[in-house]
């Protein structure tokens, strides 16, 4: 039998604007007709509903033919086998072009161009648009209203004005202007005639140094400023929830043990589903796996009867070599299991805990004696 016939939907070919977006640029600097692009991943659920039920609109496509040298670079595009080694490399170029020099980082969007190659403004997450909201979306752009040019200059009509600071930080952040982002945060976060605004601001700050950077700082500063009551206490358990994922995503175990007590010192509980989490990072990430079995087994005399705590365990007295006690337990989170694909997840770890045992025990052992001679 052959491959199976491919999902995909069949788009690009039926796709209304076929022009490559460098092309696109030359011709509107010969026609004066700004550029409008689509950059596009047409395997991606958003681009594929922007072609299928926004660009499919004849009557948007007319409006765009009529005033724009429309483009669209596709990088799900499958060059045929013929194309060589040196066409590969030039379309590469001229697909990736487009969002290096315009530094675009989210696909589907939509870029507009003047004729001279300056960005006129984007569209950001089109996919969410109606083909009206998104025509009367570039006819404000053509307009020059609701830019990022035009944000610009309203807020330096009036520094002091929180919603348009707001406004500007949302444009330069669908724009990936990060230090521009981080620039008016910090001003914002400082600002102690708005409290409630500085505090969403301090708080966006601190996700974007976290996220883009992986610098904990800005989030330390923030959680050591709040106090121990109402919102600040649930902002501070937000914040060392962001800081231990954070960690598990490094697999930082060291850092990840140290937030856990934090967590668990803060709530003053030793919940048994945090127990198990602690633990089965110790038994992944850890060099030493031996603390974890003290804390799965704190959370099994807690909750007894919850198959994933024996999975758990199972994956700890393996690091520590005690495959018998890990089949065992496996065997036991597979007997509590009742969703079946718990049972299928557990039966093939348990599959795996007594073939490493079966391993184990058709290998020699080095037997210790002692040689020293009898006179």
């Amino acid at each position: 039998m052959g491959p199976p016939a491919s999902t995909t939907p069949e788009i690009h070919n039926d796709f209304p604007f076929q022009m490559m977006w460098d092309d696109a640029v030359m011709r509107s600097a010969r026609t004066g007709k700004p550029a409008l692009v689509f950059d596009l991943d047409l395997i991606d659920s958003g681009s594929i509903r922007l072609a299928q039920e926004v660009i499919d609109n004849k009557a948007l496509q007319s409006f765009i033919r009529s005033r724009f040298e429309p483009a669209m670079n596709d990088f799900a595009v499958d060059p045929p086998m013929s194309v060589g080694l040196d066409s590969l490399r030039n379309l590469g170029w001229r697909l990736s072009g487009l969002e290096k020099t315009y530094q675009i980082a989210v696909r589907p969007c939509i870029i507009m161009l003047a004729p001279d190659k300056e960005e006129m403004d984007r569209i950001v997450f089109p996919q969410n648009f109606t083909p009206a909201a998104l025509e009367k979306r570039i006819r404000e752009i053509l307009n020059g209203k609701n830019t990022l040019k035009s944000t610009i200059a309203a807020f330096w009509k009036d520094t002091t004005s929180i919603p348009h600071r707001q406004f500007l930080i949302n444009m330069f952040e669908e724009r990936s202007k990060y230090d521009s982002v981080i620039k008016h945060l910090e001003v914002l976060r400082r600002d102690v005639a708005h409290p409630k605004a500085a505090r969403d601001a301090w708080i966006r700050y601190v996700d974007l140094r976290l996220h883009i950077e992986g610098n904990v700082r800005p989030l330390n500063a923030l959680a050591a400023s709040l106090g121990h009551h109402g919102a600040d206490s649930v902002l501070g358990f937000e914040l060392l929830v962001k800081t231990l994922e954070h960690y598990k995503g490094r697999k930082l175990s060291d850092s990840v043990a140290v937030t856990y007590e934090r967590l668990m010192a803060f709530t003053g509980q030793r919940d048994p589903d945090v127990l198990n989490d602690y633990a089965w990072q110790l038994a992944n990430y850890a060099t030493d796996a031996t603390p974890a079995l003290s804390l799965i087994n704190e959370a099994i005399s807690k909750r007894g009867d919850d198959p994933n705590y024996y999975d758990t365990r199972a994956r700890v007295n393996t690091r520590m070599h005690k495959l018998d006690d890990a089949v065992q337990d496996e065997e036991k989170a597979l007997g509590l299991a009742k969703e079946q694909e718990d049972r299928k997840y557990f039966g093939s770890e348990l599959a795996q805990y007594k073939e490493l045992r079966a391993k184990a025990q058709a290998t020699p052992q080095v037997e210790s004696s002692d040689k020293s001679d009898k006179k």
